[in-house]
């Protein structure tokens, strides 16, 4: 095994110490014999994969199953199960493979106070014999996925529209299998599975994106690992073994993609990586990328060299008849391209006090020129330069940029500068109880009523609870505005009587938008939610005429109207 996941380019290596069934793959006093090693395998598995991993250079990492479908304690008896056996079997495996991943699965059954994840995990990272930088992801309770934890982890789901700035500060990781399942299933057929060149398509786009993937492989009964498994492993390994320097080590581009082609970079920023599917007979076209100095393109894999030019902002390849008629098939052909490197967003600081904001660039450099604007509006052009830090004595959005002629201009940092006079505030609304829509919370009577200024959840509020947000937006840049809710469970966002986004009903976390003509004036807006169990979320974001999506400022939401 670890021989083959070597060849086919792996970093590391995730075992399934023990799944939902309770069957554990190491010898334990807490599993009563049911596990590989009382058992007719009479075998440590877990320890030698562990040790096999390891001797071929690969990290090795343990998943771990925080809930049983039929253990005798659970759920009856949830408190005992945790301290009497899931806490010390699950310290046991960590004290002696010293894992350098953990997998933590089976959390959404309970919070994390049940589970006494944060127990485990201050003991994990104070005193146990887990490597110093052990890596954690972040299913620890019903409330942690996409918040909290270490990595943050999809499943079947590369693309979800959850994702936001959180997955790249953090990192994440997309599991999923070969076919439809996890572990071996005899039923699949052959078109079940993804080919090698749909796999390979996957890491890019999820490589390009900031993420790892974590692609599950199924053994048979006897060990041995299906012939179509081993297959897709090593076409990835023999691309990988042309193309790895784009994957490896890499971070993402501030675009990720333009068009079908996917990019990655170095860490030094000087050289992008760029993905392309296939070849056009004269010349490519990348649009939002220019090259810089004199040498020409690589293509790896290839022995010949692609000459260039920029032209405005877009880069030209050459593509000429011998380079097309030397390259050989493959999934996705990478293309090495030196570039400026380009400068991070400014991190700001605002504090307000007595009305008064005083905003601070955090990310100073003395080498780089900072400009910025205020604008009440969304809408910006940098033009003020930032020397110090300033006050500001009125509210508006704050544009700012880094500038520095050896670099490209960083993106923009846009802020708000919340300053709040009386009339600012929505009316909440708190309503307790099993609830199944927001129709149908909106037809009991609420218990709480107070004025907030954002859409924020209170920590206090877990399972079984709903808000309604009411108050009036202030538009003074009329045009085609979109509102999105992303929710879990459901909710429901109004402009006046016209229902805009309707992301009502018990589901996870999902998003909805929709969109309307605003005139310049001040519009009643309500956004009901509720929370039946699980995990808890609510995100309200537009975007307008000439701004991309962001929260709702503050300081344009009102009580009252006019």
């Amino acid at each position: 095994w670890a021989s083959l996941f070597q060849k086919a380019g792996a970093k590391y290596v995730v075992l399934t110490s023990k799944h939902h069934d309770g069957y554990c793959l190491w010898p334990n006093e807490h599993s009563l014999g049911y596990n590989s090693f009382d058992g007719k395998a009479n075998r440590d598995l877990l320890g030698e994969l562990d040790d096999a991993v390891r001797k071929k250079g690969m990290r090795f990492g343990l998943y771990y199953s925080l809930y049983e479908w039929e253990h005798p304690d659970y759920p009856k008896n949830v408190l005992s199960y945790v301290n009497n056996y899931m806490m010390p079997q699950f310290k046991d495996v960590v004290q002696k493979y010293r894992p350098d991943i953990i997998f933590s699965d089976g959390e959404w059954d309970r919070n994390s106070s049940e589970w006494r994840s944060e127990d485990f995990l201050a003991w994990l990272y104070n005193d146990s014999n887990a490597p110093i930088d052990v890596v954690v992801n972040d299913r620890w309770g019903g409330e942690t996925r996409f918040k909290h934890g270490g990595y943050f982890s999809t499943e079947y789901d590369p693309n979800s529209d959850l994702m936001n700035e959180e997955f790249l500060k953090r990192g994440w990781e997309e599991c999923r299998g070969i076919g439809k399942s996890f572990g071996y299933n005899q039923n699949e057929a052959i078109e079940d599975y993804n080919t090698a060149k749909e796999l390979i398509r996957l890491l890019v786009d999820i490589v390009s994106r900031g993420g790892n993937l974590l692609l599950n492989i199924g053994p048979k009964a006897d060990g041995t690992i299906p012939e179509i498994m081993l297959d897709r492993l090593l076409e990835i390994g023999r691309w990988l073994d042309i193309n790895g320097e784009a994957i490896y080590g890499t971070i993402t581009n501030r675009v990720f993609q333009s068009d079908n082609i996917k990019y990655t970079l170095t860490k030094d920023r000087k050289t992008l990586f760029a993905f392309v599917e296939d070849f056009p007979e004269k010349n490519l076209l990348i649009r939002g990328v220019n090259a810089v100095g004199k040498k020409p393109i690589e293509c790896f894999g290839s022995d010949k060299t692609l000459e260039w030019e920029n032209k405005g902002s877009n880069l030209i390849i050459q593509v000429d008849n011998s380079f097309l008629k030397d390259l050989q098939p493959s999934p996705l052909y990478v293309l090495k391209v030196p570039v400026l490197p380009y400068l991070d967003k400014p991190k700001v600081q605002v504090v307000i006090k007595d009305k008064i904001a005083e905003v601070a660039v955090t990310s100073y450099r003395k080498e780089n020129t900072y400009k910025y604007e205020i604008k009440n509006s969304m809408n910006g052009n940098v033009s003020l330069k930032y020397k110090e830090p300033f006050k500001v004595t009125k509210p508006g959005i704050l544009h700012i940029q880094a500038m520095n002629e050896n670099y490209l201009t960083s993106e923009t940092t846009i802020l708000p500068i919340n300053i709040l006079d009386k009339e600012n505030g929505l009316i909440r609304k708190t309503y307790f109880g099993q609830l199944e829509s927001c129709a149908q919370m909106v037809n009991q009577s609420y218990n709480e009523k107070n004025i907030v200024y954002n859409f924020n959840i209170d920590s206090n509020d877990k399972d079984n609870f709903g808000y309604v947000f009411s108050g009036y937006i202030s538009i003074d840049n009329p045009g085609m505005y979109k509102f999105r809710t992303t929710s879990d469970d459901g909710s429901r966002l109004f402009i006046g009587s016209k229902l805009i986004v309707d992301n009502d009903g018990l589901h996870s976390k999902k998003s909805v938008t929709g969109s309307i003509q605003l005139k310049n004036k001040r519009h009643s807006l309500i956004v009901e939610y509720f929370e039946r169990g699980g995990q808890e979320t609510l995100d309200v974001s537009w975007k307008g005429p000439e701004f991309e999506w962001q929260a709702i400022p503050a300081f344009i939401l009102f009580q009252k109207s006019d």
